[in-house]
C-alpha cells in the first residue's frame, strides 16, 4: 500500500486501495455510508476528501491510518472511531441482543439485566460514532429492542416507574425510525407492563392502539402477541366475550405467523395460546377449565423458559385454590416460587405471597401444605 503515497497524498486513492483490501465492492462502501455510488465512485477519485466526518468515518470501518486521511491532528477521535466502527463491532451488538434475549427466557430476569444499562449505554455510544452510517440504523433498531427489553425486566423487578422511562425512550427511537413492528411491539410491553402494575383499563388502550399501528401492514406475529395480552386485560376487567374473541384472533394470526414465516421481532412459543387461555380463565374464575388448560399448556411448554412456567404454575395454584384443593393449591405453589426466585420474578414472587394470604384467612391456614409455603415465603 506504499505506493498510494509518494509526495502529495492521494485521499480517493487511499480509500479504494483499503475498500479493495476489505474485498468490498463501491456499492458495499455506499451501502455503508448511506451514501449513492456515484458518491463513491466521485470521492475515490478526489485528491482530498473536503468532508471531515466521512474521512472519519472513512478511517474506521476501513481502517486506514489516520495520517493517510489528514487526522493526525485529531489522532483520539480517529483512534476512537476506528476502534469502534467496525462489522465485528455491528455483529457482536447483534449477537449480544439476541443472546439476551434468549437469556431472559431461559436464564431469567436476573440473568437478563446483568450488565443490560452498561450495554445500552455502550451500543447508544456506537450509534453515535456511526451517525451517517449504515450502522447507525441498524444500531437504533437494536437500541429499541434493548430498552424493550428493559421494560421486561423491570416489570419482572416491579419497577414500573423504570419500565415506563424504558418504554418512553424506546417508543421515541421507533417513532424517529418509522417502523410499525417496533412501535407496536414497544406498545405491547408498556402495555403488558400496566397489566402487571394492575392497570388493565390503561393496558387495553396501550394494547389497541398498538393493533392499530399494525393494522393494514401485516407483522401477524406480533398481532398474535399483542392479542394474547389484549385477552388477559379483558379477563381482568371481567369482560369474558371480549376476552375470547381477543384470544380466538389471536391464534388465527399465530397461524399465519407460521405459514408466512413473518419475522417480529417479538418471540412466540407454540403453547402460549393454551397457556393465554388458561391464565385467562383463571382470572374468569373458571377453574375447571383453567387446570386443564394449564396442564395441557406445561406439558407443551420448553422447560428451558423457567420464567414462563413459574408463571403458569402460579396460575395453576390459583386454580387449584378456587376448586378448594388446598394442598394441591400450596405444593404446586411451593415449586413456582422455587422457580420464581432461581430467576428472580419478583411479580410470581408477589402473586403466590398473595395466595397464601388468602390461605391465611380461610380454614385451611392450618393444613401442613400451607404452612410449608408460608415458612418457603418467610426465608
Amino acid at each position: 500500500m506504499g505506493s498510494i503515497a509518494k509526495g502529495v497524498i492521494h485521499q480517493g486513492q487511499v480509500v479504494a486501495t483499503y475498500r479493495k483490501a476489505k474485498d468490498w465492492s463501491q456499492s458495499d462502501l455506499a451501502e455503508v455510508l448511506k451514501i449513492d455510488l456515484r458518491t463513491v465512485q466521485r470521492m475515490e477519485r478526489q485528491a482530498f476528501i473536503k468532508n471531515l466526518d466521512r474521512r472519519e468515518f472513512l478511517a474506521g470501518i476501513l481502517e486506514i491510518p489516520v495520517a493517510l486521511m489528514g487526522l493526525e491532528n485529531d489522532q483520539k477521535l480517529a483512534e476512537k472511531v476506528q476502534r469502534v466502527l467496525n462489522h465485528d463491532r455491528m455483529a457482536f451488538f447483534e449477537q449480544e441482543m439476541e443472546a439476551r434475549r434468549s437469556l431472559y427466557h431461559t436464564g431469567g430476569t436476573i440473568c437478563a439485566a446483568c450488565g443490560l444499562d452498561a450495554w445500552i449505554r455502550e451500543l447508544a455510544e456506537f450509534i453515535e460514532l456511526a451517525q451517517g452510517t449504515g450502522w447507525q440504523r441498524r444500531g437504533l433498531v437494536l437500541l429499541t429492542m434493548s430498552y424493550q427489553l428493559q421494560i421486561c425486566v423491570s416489570r419482572d423487578l416491579l419497577d414500573f416507574a423504570q419500565a415506563q422511562e424504558a418504554g418512553h425512550k424506546a417508543y421515541q427511537i421507533a417513532q424517529e425510525l418509522n417502523d410499525p413492528e417496533l412501535l407496536a411491539a414497544t406498545m405491547a410491553h408498556q402495555g403488558i407492563a400496566l397489566l402487571q402494575e394492575e392497570k388493565a383499563i390503561e393496558a387495553i388502550s396501550y394494547l389497541n392502539g398498538g393493533l392499530e399501528v399494525v393494522r393494514y401492514t401485516g407483522f401477524p406475529g406480533i398481532r398474535s402477541y399483542i392479542l394474547q395480552a389484549l385477552s388477559e386485560a379483558y379477563a381482568k376487567t371481567q369482560q369474558s366475550r371480549e376476552c375470547w374473541q381477543s384470544i380466538h384472533l389471536a391464534e388465527r394470526a399465530l397461524e399465519q405467523y407460521r405459514q408466512t414465516q413473518d419475522y417480529s421481532k417479538t418471540q412466540l412459543f407454540a403453547s402460549s395460546i393454551i397457556a393465554q387461555k388458561g391464565v385467562n380463565a383463571v382470572l374468569l374464575h373458571d377453574y375447571e377449565r383453567a387446570e386443564a388448560l394449564i396442564d395441557k399448556a406445561l406439558m407443551q411448554y420448553n422447560p428451558t423458559f423457567i420464567r414462563g412456567r413459574a408463571r403458569l404454575l402460579a396460575q395453576k395454584a390459583e386454580a387449584c385454590s378456587g376448586l378448594e384443593m388446598a394442598e394441591e393449591s400450596a405444593t404446586i405453589a411451593e415449586e413456582a416460587l422455587r422457580l420464581a426466585r432461581s430467576v428472580g420474578s419478583r411479580k410470581t414472587t408477589e402473586r403466590i405471597q398473595s395466595l397464601h394470604s388468602r390461605f391465611q384467612e380461610s380454614r385451611w391456614r392450618k393444613e401442613r401444605s400451607v404452612v410449608r409455603l408460608g415458612a418457603l415465603l418467610a426465608r
